[in-house]
């Protein structure tokens, strides 16, 4: 149905197809909520320059099928009528960087990191009049809200207030998703009230260190739960198997989480090659989602999933903890956020 949807759309736009912009918005590769942030940086993009936005998540994401389909796609419908295969189709298109041409947008890592046309930040895509504009390196929706014109409708507001607007307009989770979110709701998180919390292991000790911002204690995390939330049941979303058994001894019966691949070392899951991909990106995506349906939440400020799940809803006075300082409020410049 939805499909037949799209196909309408596309052969009604199709008359004016030459006259439209188009934004690409290939994979960073990180883990999963980074690489959504950077979609959704770029879908911010999009509004402000009038482009229509077109996602393609090749062999490069963490999180696809081992297909040359768009990965993004295995996880919410797609953010317009068109695909990748559109614009290689029109050869008239010109495009920016000029690394890219219509026969390379399928290509991954294209000169990323070094050379021409890399490492573009969101505010170098403002003014460029080419048809077809491809971001492949981390763009940051705090790093654009200046960007956004008086004439939107957008102008003035939080970036809090816009990830949700974002996420409204054109984040919708395919219907397999729903239903996973749903049956483990229905089963084990209905009737009583519940904090979610997010603890990050694995890597992130690391970028903690080289960040110099440290990483939070276990103590903090339940500090926040028993002064804010005392006999509620607690849902964890957390990276590191560790984690599971050190709050299981403390909350007991408790405590609620997914069936979610773990790790035990410091290689994070999104690395261990050894995973079914998809399998992956769905249990971050239940697990957020499912974080966002509890009363309160604590998670990690360095965190891509905390910091998702901290503007995804408007959690009111009290109801959401950010431990250390949430990389929403860090004008990126030079810096990447990498999961």
């Amino acid at each position: 149905m939805l499909d037949a949807f799209f196909q309408s759309l596309r052969l009604r736009y199709r008359a004016d197809h030459d006259r439209r912009r188009f934004l690409l918005i290939k994979a960073w590769g990180a883990g999963f909520w980074s690489d959504m942030n950077h979609v959704l940086g770029c879908l911010l993009l999009a509004e402000i320059t009038g482009r229509v936005p077109v996602t393609h998540w090749g062999r490069n994401s963490c999180y696809c099928d081992g297909t040359t389909s768009d990965a993004f796609r295995l996880y919410f419908e797609a953010v317009s009528p068109f695909g990748i295969g559109d614009l290689e189709a029109c050869r008239d298109h010109t495009l920016f960087p000029p690394k890219w041409s219509a026969t390379s947008l399928r290509r991954e890592n294209n000169a990323k990191w070094q050379g021409a046309g890399s490492r573009l930040s969101g505010s170098l895509y403002l003014d460029r009049p080419e048809t077809v504009a491809v971001s492949d390196f981390y763009i940051h929706v705090p790093d654009l809200i200046p960007s956004i014109p008086r004439t939107h409708e957008w102008y003035g507001k939080h970036y809090s207030q816009v990830y949700r607007l974002l996420a409204a307009k054109y984040l919708t989770l395919r219907s397999h998703v729903v239903a996973e979110i749903d049956d483990f709701h229905r089963n084990e998180m209905s009737g009583t009230p519940i904090i979610a919390v997010h603890v990050r292991g694995t890597d992130k000790f690391i970028e903690a260190e080289d960040t110099g911002q440290g990483m939070p204690s276990l103590q903090s995390y339940y500090d926040v739960i028993d002064g804010e939330a005392p006999g509620w049941r607690v849902f964890l979303l957390t990276d590191q198997e560790q984690y599971v058994e050190a709050f299981c001894a403390r909350y007991g019966p408790r405590m609620i989480f997914t069936d979610a691949h773990r790790s035990s070392t410091t290689i994070p899951v999104h690395l261990a090659r050894a995973n079914d991909r998809m399998k992956l990106g769905i249990e971050i995506v239940k697990d957020t989602y499912l974080a966002l349906r509890c009363q309160k939440f604590v998670g990690l400020g360095i965190s891509n999933p905390s910091c998702i799940v901290s503007v995804f809803k408007d959690w009111g006075d009290r109801g959401c903890f950010l431990l250390g300082p949430s990389l929403l409020d860090i004008n990126f410049g030079r810096r990447i956020g990498r999961g």
